[in-house]
This record gives structure tokens, sequence and C-alpha cells, in this order.
């Protein structure tokens, strides 16, 4: 059985429970065992039910409060994306984000912390009954167990990088805990998350040994060098070099276990699920349950998705809109251009689309993450597309930035040619032609040349490269921070402030919020009371 259809079926077991069990659960013995003692553990399909409710607790994009994309964060809070959608007020919270103005209820920073605790309450849940487990495979065991470890480290580092400090927990929170909890420093935090990953990386294995769909130590070693690479230059917490950068990624290189897809146009399509450049990515499956927690499906398609125009009907709700200045970091005739940004009247998938330019639409869609129509479920909060989360050639691209810092140019140049070769072999976007679905070929000889430079310029070349490369998948923000780049490109022109707003007053704004330094988030309100935690700077 695949594995996102493991997750869907373990979403609807909790119904499926209690619609079953009402009219006769007084007339029965008890059945099983709870959920809090090893017993229940030590049969492997209940462990492996605990480590896939891991899993399904970051496919969650959409909460009780708000919907919560890695983009909002990453992209629509820098120089890359507009927020979009029908006005500034539509999703107001994430404009709030944008300029630096948010408050202590908004929604999607309420949604990311809650929706990650609930991760890290499941996985230590796991962990904890998981480990002592004697009545299986003791190789199994500790896969499971490292899955579970990845994806505690992997919630703590998407909260600590949005909110700084954070409460953290290795154990399932007692209730004593509650309302005595305080914040644990960064530097904490991220040796937490270093050692979970390393020891996940021990325990899981590679990519070509799990089942698809599960993290591997593949994985681990990628996210590792992420954290510390960000640490390096964000948080400069843990006396990080750029050489541990530069091996981890080189292990990740050498495994033998990735690879670039040979046509860049199909990574995000269906047809690139899981394909061979991908690191990790969250499995989304269509599981018609509508707007609700126990959703399989992925809300992000439908938000990103063109409006459409008065001639040309959209289905989606037009956020995350490229900025102009997005599109002017590519090179002539790059052709991750038209894969990145979509303008109004060029087809995709076969399908005109129609894309508005107003005061708060900036005239370009998010092609690369636009769903085929084909794919389109029922509910519309409930789309079949993979979130990729970490991709090979942004492996290649720390690999090359590493290398630079060690004084290796020659390394660096290559693995930054190795992207640019792969984008210079690649198609049109798929279905660039009216009522086909298929990848026309396009002549890119005179595009992207080998990158020559060196010193500096080298750097420069590097940093262009992902931005262009991995442009609108949620990285954005955290390299503009850790090269200390952040506060020049909030002070771009037209890169979708409302009027009142303009680059001074937001960096005025994000000044006011920074923790040790980093601009950080609002820390729910609610948690605040309920934990005993102090808020973050200026909210």
């Amino acid at each position: 059985m695949k594995f996102k259809n493991i997750i869907n079926i373990l979403a609807c077991c909790g119904m499926l429970t209690l619609a079953n069990s009402c009219s006769s659960f007084l007339e029965r013995d008890p059945q099983g065992q709870a959920v809090d003692t090893p017993v229940y553990y030590d049969d492997p399909e209940n462990a492996q039910m605990a480590v896939n409710a891991c899993y399904q607790a970051i496919a969650q994009d959409q909460g009780v409060v708000a919907h919560m994309q890695e983009w909002m964060f990453g992209e629509v809070m820098t120089d890359n994306a507009w927020k979009g959608g029908s006005d500034f007020g539509d999703m107001q919270d994430v404009q709030m984000l944008k300029e630096w103005t948010a408050v202590n209820i908004n929604g999607p920073s309420h949604s990311a912390w809650k929706t990650y605790y609930q991760a890290i309450h499941r996985a230590n849940t796991a962990i904890k009954g998981i480990s002592p487990a004697t009545s299986f495979d003791a190789t199994l065991r500790d896969q499971m167990v490292g899955e579970a470890l990845f994806i505690r480290a992997y919630s703590y580092f998407y909260l600590v990088r949005l909110f700084g400090d954070v409460p953290l927990f290795t154990a399932p929170v007692s209730p004593e805990e509650i309302g005595a909890v305080g914040r644990t420093p960064v530097k904490d935090v991220i040796a937490q998350i270093e050692e979970d990953l390393k020891m996940a990386a021990d325990m899981m294995g590679n990519k070509s040994e799990m089942e698809v769909g599960r993290a591997s130590s593949g994985a681990a070693k990628a996210y590792l060098a992420r954290v510390i690479m960000y640490d390096i230059g964000i948080w400069k917490s843990n006396d990080h070099t750029w050489q541990e950068v530069y091996d981890l990624t080189n292990e990740v290189i050498t495994s033998g276990q990735y690879s670039l897809a040979s046509n860049l146009a199909t990574v995000f399509e269906k047809d690139g699920e899981n394909g061979s450049g991908s690191i990790f990515e969250v499995q989304h499956t269509t599981s018609n349950t509508g707007w609700a927690n126990n959703n399989t499906g992925s809300t992000s398609p439908i938000l990103t998705a063109p409006r459409g125009t008065a001639d040309i009907k959209g289905w989606g709700w037009g956020f995350l809109n490229p900025t102009q200045d997005l599109v002017d970091e590519f090179e002539e005739n790059d052709p991750r251009l038209d894969w990145t940004a979509g303008q109004n009247g060029q087809f995709a998938h076969g399908i005109a689309q129609g894309v508005a330019e107003s005061q708060f639409l900036s005239g370009y869609f998010p092609r690369k993450v636009l769903m085929d129509a084909a794919l389109r479920p029922n509910e519309q909060s409930d789309n079949p597309q993979n979130q990729r989360k970490f991709r090979y050639a942004d492996i290649l691209l720390m690999n090359a930035e590493a290398a630079y810092h060690l004084g290796n140019e020659g390394i660096a140049r290559q693995r930054v040619n190795e992207v640019r070769a792969r984008a210079r072999n690649m198609t049109y976007p798929k279905g660039w032609n009216e009522g086909a679905n298929d990848y026309p070929a396009r002549d890119n000889s005179s595009a992207l040349p080998d990158v020559t430079a060196s010193g500096n310029q080298l750097l420069e070349a590097i940093l262009h490269e992902r931005r262009t490369e991995l442009a609108l998948e949620g990285l954005r923000f955290w390299d503009l921070l850790r090269t200390d780049t952040y506060v020049s490109a909030l002070q771009k022109d037209n890169i979708g402030y409302r009027e009142e707003s303009n680059g001074a007053t937001v960096v005025a704004n994000m000044e006011a919020k920074k923790l040790g330094g980093v601009p950080v988030l609002p820390i729910p309100a609610g948690e605040v009371a309920s934990f005993g935690l102090t808020q973050n700077p200026g909210y």
C-alpha cells in the first residue's frame, strides 16, 4: 500500500471508530490496549500508525484559525512575491506579515505554532512508546524511531525560524507542565534539532531503502546541513563551520541516491512527484473531507492558482504573485522564467490563464506550483499535490556555497554549472500550447552559459542561482537573513506593499520585532497565556 494512502486511512480512523462503536460499546468487552501503555507500541502495526500520524501532522496546511503555507513566510515576506488575492484585505494577516504589522492573534502564525507543536507531541509520543519495543525486528523499530526524530527536528526547525526561543519538549507534555513551561534559548533548540537529525540519519535507511514518501538518512543529512548553514548566518549560536556544510552535502551528493531530473519542467508536476531529485516531500492525496484538519489534501494549489480575468475564467484565489523584481533577476533567455512566473493569456496544462494586474495583483502567477486542472478534486481544499520541501538542486548549491567559503572555487563553479546545465536542457512548461498537455521542446542553446567568475562575483553568482532556481519554494526569507541582505530587499520598489507602507516603514516595523538580533513573529496570545510564556518584542 502506498504511503500516502496509509496517511489517508489514518486520517479517517478516528471518525470510523466513533461511527461504528456508538451503538454497541456498552455490550462488548474492552478491545485492544490503551495508546499510553508500552504494550500498545509493542505491536508493529500500532507503532507504524503512530509514526504515520506524525507525517499527517506536518501535512496539515489549514488550521482552525487560518491557512498556513511555507510560502507565506519564506516568499511573501520578501522581495520575491506579493500577497495577491482579491484585495489587500483578503487574508489580511499575510499582508500584515509582509509589512511587519502583525499582531499577537495573527492567523498563519497561530496555525504554524499549533500545527508543529501537534507534530512534536505526536513525535514525542511515538519515540517514547516505540523505543522500548521488543516484540518485532529491532531494525524496523529503530527506523520508526528515526522517522519520529526527523519529524520532531523538522518541526522545531520550522518553529525556531519563525519564533526564536520556543518551549522545548523531548517527551509528551505532562499536565503539571501546562502553565509552567518557559522558552528555551535558540542555541539549545538548535542543538536538540542537530542531535535529533544525527540520530535519525543513523537509524533510517537511504532513499531506496525507505518506502516512497518517508524521510530517509539523506533527508536527515540534508536538513542538518541546512540547519548548520542557517545557524552560521542567522543565529551564530553553536560555532559551526562551512566545512560541516560541505561534508554533509557531499555525503548526500556521493550517496548515489539522488540526481537532477533530466527535465526541470517536470519537477513540480505529478510526473515529477518523489522523483530522482526529491530529498523530502510532504505527501498529499485527496480524501474528500473538505475544510478540516483530517483533510489529507493541500489547500496551496487553489490559494496560488490565478483568479482569472473578465475574459479568462480562473479557478484559484490568486495568492503568491511573483514580483517584477524577481522576474528581472532572471538572465536573458533563462528558460526557468517561463516555468516560474506566468503571465496573462499564457497556457498551462493546455488551458489559458487569466492574470490581472492591479494595486494588489502583480500581473504574474506562480507557474511552477500550478496544479494540473485534471487533478482538481471535488473538494477545492483537498488537492493531491505534494509539497516539495528539499530538492537535490538545493544541495548542489549549498555545496557550492560551502566550497566557495572554503576556498575551493573550482568545486563551487562545478556545482553551480551542474544546476545551470540541467536548466539549459529543460523544455517549455507542461501544456505550454493550447489544448495540449505535453512538454514542448525549446532551443536553449544560447541560454545560461557556464559560470566562470571568481572571488566575490562567484559568491554573487551562487546566490543568484539560488534565487532563480529555488524561487517561490519558501527559501528566500532565510537566504536574505543569513546573507544580511534582508533590509535592502525590503526597501525595493514595487514588491507588494499597500500605499500607506513603504520600504522605510516596513524596515522600522521589522527592527522593532527582533529577538537576539533576528526578526521574529508573534507567539499566539492564547499560548502566551496558557503556558505562561513571554511574548516576542513588539507584539
